[in-house]
């Protein structure tokens, strides 16, 4: 027992904790820049690139082109089938590979209240299909055995010819790394099969359209991600504010986000051990005490420490949740009534015109 604790005490002595866990996990994925650390299966974009000179304009909504993409719930990735054949060459097996299958995959979408994914699904099936364009009276006379007013049924692409243009071009999905994507570019792209929701009472789930797709080849893209690279993904609806955590970069240390930014990041850096970092980010805090006035800098530091105490956000005054505040919380969390609720049969009723509780989105439109 003596030379366990022994060991124990020259393994602390020497810098080393007394007890540690092995570190392969670590060591496999975040060493390197993180280069072998799983991606996120909710981190993508997905661009449908129609055919332009086919695809119908919505005047209603003229970025549609974008959104169809950015609407894109899930995605399954492209999907593969070898098929092979065994021969036998004097009783010993040889597998002959024949064809390679692209197998369908699965698109879903949010039901959104422009329809602009309705409205790209119609634009699809009144191309190719000529049942869209009776009405309803010419499909409810009587057809059989008199001559028909309307020769064009069923499939009838609108632009007939030799090689009838697809529809959609390509349809590219990308998944989402450490600032950088993996991409897969599918052709000549084929709608399968297209199903709208399912209204169902006392549920309160999003709507959602899904759609399977076919494809005849299947190319491979990767990079970083930057201004035009992720076709779609920065045009619209996208948030260029700056994060204040960097704001004006090295010239800016010193503000609240910009000191604490250098000084984590040296500590994270000794502990991967990229040790050009943590020098440059010492220098990066230096120079900014070395250019500021020392006593706002311990009145900022001060300002972090009792945010984070308080369970806040140092950056922000919004709440961050903490155990406790939790915990006192829903300790809190009994049921009040407004004054001048009457109760009726012994239930306090918070829906008369006297006791309507105020909204927390009172004065938004919409709220």
């Amino acid at each position: 027992m003596s030379g366990l604790f022994n060991t124990y005490l020259n393994g602390t002595t020497a810098g080393e904790p007394g007890l540690r866990d092995y570190k392969h996990a670590a060591r496999t994925f975040i060493d390197g820049l993180y280069r072998l650390s799983p991606k996120m299966n909710s981190l993508f974009h997905v661009f449908i690139e129609l055919n332009p000179a086919i695809a119908q304009q919505d005047p209603e909504n003229p970025l549609a082109l974008y959104e169809i993409g950015l609407l894109a719930k899930t995605a399954q990735l492209p999907k593969f089938t070898v098929q092979n054949s065994i021969m036998n060459a004097y009783n010993r097996k040889n597998i002959v590979q024949e064809r390679i299958n692209y197998d369908p995959i699965s698109l879903t979408f949010h039901d959104d209240s422009a329809d602009i994914i309705r409205n790209f699904w119609y634009g699809y099936y009144s191309y190719y299909y000529r049942d869209a364009d009776h009405s309803q009276a010419l499909y409810g006379q009587d057809y059989k055995y008199k001559q028909r007013q309307s020769q064009n049924w069923g499939f009838s692409p609108k632009f007939q010819g030799p090689g009838t243009p697809n529809y959609i071009n390509a349809i590219r999905i990308y998944s989402l790394h450490q600032k950088s994507f993996s991409s897969y570019v599918l052709f000549r792209p084929t709608i399968q099969s297209f199903q709208h929701g399912e209204h169902m009472q006392g549920d309160y789930t999003p709507l959602e359209h899904s759609m399977t797709i076919a494809y005849e080849a299947v190319q491979y893209e990767y990079g970083l991600v930057s201004a035009g690279t992720v076709t779609g993904f920065d045009i619209i609806h996208y948030d260029n504010t700056a994060s204040p955590l960097s704001q004006n970069g090295l010239t800016n240390s010193f503000n609240l986000g910009g000191l604490i930014e250098s000084t984590i990041g040296g500590v994270n850096n000794l502990n991967t051990g990229t040790y050009g970092t943590t020098g440059f980010n010492a220098v990066r805090a230096f120079n900014a005490f070395q250019n500021q006035d020392a006593t706002s800098g311990v009145s900022a530091l001060s300002l972090v420490a009792s945010s984070i105490l308080r369970g806040q956000n140092s950056q922000s005054t919004v709440f961050v949740p903490t155990p406790s505040s939790v915990q006192d919380g829903i300790s809190k969390a009994v049921p009040t009534f407004p004054k001048g609720a009457t109760p009726i049969n012994g239930i306090q009723n918070i829906n008369t015109q006297t006791s309507q509780i105020p909204s927390v989105n009172s004065g938004i439109i919409g709220g």
